[in-house]
């Protein structure tokens, strides 16, 4: 049955003649109720393929939230290298569960999107259904994944090498002195949180002598603080962190039990948030190569008439940088 454009203005709180503006291409109507009114259209069974003309223009960009600064520098970048191009974003955040991350890019495609560059969605989640990003696919709709990868699903995933990234964080604390290095990091399910993992096992595994910890919490500033209290009691004096943002709690953490960041506790963040230069002390870091990823995740998506839009799978393994600071020192002792 065919939906009518009362049972779209309804849904939509609108006039039906907004919705055949709206529907039709028509000017007068704000940037803000034209979304939503695509959106609720697409969702309820009608037809807006035509509705933006200059869809091809648009790319969408989906991030689980904003309160970590990586997702705004990563947003940025890529902003940056569309606008280069003379190409526009769309934005959705706090697309926490998979139904809202599915209604959230499909929402994206209906108001006019050619491609969608997701942020640590998840995919990355072992234990997450992809059905909804494989009916995409099967629309012709092009998909760049950032952190974290998936076996039997198309797409251009584009990942940090975390096996280079462990290595130089743990080498770095190793090369001070420290004998006794923790991980803090969040959920074991997911791609960057197995990967650090293995990587950071694997490099006792090969010999190296410095012992290991673990404290798996969650990649927040209050999830940095109890892995802080967890591992200096287990006798940690180096902490390599899964996020700045998490450096940051631990460095905390620390404080809390009279401990002094380097003095007492060396930590090592990773991302290299702009906020980490300007701590007391400065935060040593993995650095995440953040134009090189938006490069890569732009390209990946963008599609000339003469490509296939229904691109093969392609994984890409961007290389991150060691910057040291001033949160790491050799031990006290």
């Amino acid at each position: 049955m065919k939906v009518r454009l009362a049972d779209i203005a309804r849904e939509a709180a609108v006039s039906e003649a907004t919705v055949s503006r709206v529907l039709n291409g028509k000017p007068g109507v704000t940037e803000e109720t034209r979304r939503l009114v695509v959106s609720v259209a697409a969702r309820l069974g009608r037809d807006t393929s035509s509705v933006y003309a200059h869809g091809e223009d648009i790319v969408g960009i989906l991030a689980p939230d904003l309160t970590n600064p990586i997702f705004p520098q990563m947003i940025s970048a890529i902003d940056d290298e569309l606008a280069a191009r003379g190409m526009s974003s769309m934005i959705v955040a706090r697309a926490f569960s998979v139904e809202r991350e599915r209604d959230a890019l499909e929402s994206l495609v209906a108001a006019g999107a050619c491609g969608l560059i997701v942020l640590s969605g998840h995919h990355a989640n072992a234990l997450s259904p992809v059905d909804h990003y494989r009916l995409l696919l099967e629309r012709g709709v092009r998909l760049a994944y950032i952190n974290g990868r998936r076996e039997n699903l198309s797409g251009t995933f584009i990942s940090v090498d975390e096996t280079y990234a462990v290595s130089a964080a743990v080498e770095h604390l190793a090369a001070l002195g420290h004998r006794s290095v923790g991980l803090a990091v969040g959920d074991e399910h997911t791609y960057p949180v197995r990967e650090k993992t293995r990587a950071f096992n694997e490099l006792i595994e090969r010999g190296n002598t410095v012992a290991k910890q673990i404290a798996f919490t969650d990649f927040s500033h209050e999830g940095g603080f109890q892995a802080a209290l967890e591992l200096v009691r287990r006798g940690c004096t180096g902490i390599l962190c899964g996020s700045d943002v998490m450096a940051l709690g631990v460095i905390e953490g620390a404080a809390s039990m009279g401990l002094s960041v380097p003095n007492d506790i060396s930590v090592v963040g990773f991302d290299d948030i702009a906020f980490g230069r300007y701590t007391s002390p400065a935060l040593t870091t993995i650095r995440q190569p953040v134009p090189v990823i938006a490069r890569a995740a732009v390209n990946a998506v963008i599609a000339t008439d003469s490509e296939d839009r229904r691109a093969p799978r392609a994984d890409i393994l961007v290389r991150p940088e060691l910057v040291v600071r001033g949160s790491t020192a050799p031990p006290a002792c």
